[in-house]
């Protein structure tokens, strides 16, 4: 589920995209000053930022700051996934320099939403996919095509392609009990019954990597006897 932050000052439009792109399957999350937006973007990275160029209606008025200004404070702050622009602004030289500040599309309105959908799949497909990034206090679990790790404060911890896919599997059946066989089919592949530690040996890999308390977990519970339940609380 690819995470897509809309920032528009019109509650109407904005209300617009959320529905339709959450009813499409995508995280989503709005805002409607610049302030906003970039706290958004710190909290809940996203794999797309659509911005509007002029944000007058929001709470912060005229005086706030504009689409330009937040997707360069964006890319100042090391936001490397695409930008694209959804204005009614139709100069060559606001596209301009829309793309000076580090866009990556320009779309003006009035817009199909399935078209927009369309341009932004395309833009994660060039990117290499969703990444996803999870917040737990002080750690975050980055799990995206090419970058997967657990970041702690002092340090990272990278995943492999397998503690990667067991990871983001617990993070998907949060709540769930998940038995070794469920585990198995699921991750690895595996016929239901097939008789191996695999699952085990890699569960406690990826509990050592978050730093994970087994006796007093935070992320991975051990249910004896049945399987493990992921309880992570993000925040």
């Amino acid at each position: 589920m690819a995470r897509i932050l809309f920032v528009e000052d019109e509650q109407e439009v904005l209300s617009t995209l959320l529905k339709f792109f959450e009813r499409s399957g995508y995280s989503v999350h709005g805002a409607r000053t610049g302030e906003d937006a970039l706290d958004l973007a710190q909290r809940f990275p996203p794999d797309v930022a659509v911005l509007d160029v002029m944000l007058q209606e929001g709470p912060a008025g005229p005086d706030g700051m504009n689409g330009f200004e937040i997707c360069k404070e964006l890319r100042e702050r090391g936001f490397e996934r695409p930008v694209i622009f959804l204005t009614a602004r139709t100069s060559e030289e606001d596209k301009i320099v829309a793309f000076e500040a580090g866009a990556d599309n320009y779309v003006t309105k009035p817009f199909s939403l399935p078209v927009l959908q369309k341009r932004i799949e395309a833009m994660l497909k060039r990117v290499g996919g969703a990444r996803h990034l999870y917040h737990y206090d002080d750690v975050r679990v980055e799990l995206g095509p090419n970058d997967m790790a657990i970041h702690h404060p002092d340090g990272d911890e990278p995943l492999s392609k397998r503690e990667a896919a067991l990871l983001r599997f617990f993070i998907e059946n949060k709540g769930r009990i998940l038995s070794r066989d469920l585990l198995l089919e699921q991750v690895w592949g595996y016929r239901a019954g097939v008789a191996t530690r695999t699952v085990d040996t890699h569960v406690l890999t990826v509990r050592k990597k978050l730093r994970d308390n087994a006796q007093s977990p935070r992320f991975i519970r051990t249910l004896h006897g049945v399987g493990y339940q992921f309880i992570g609380e993000e925040g």
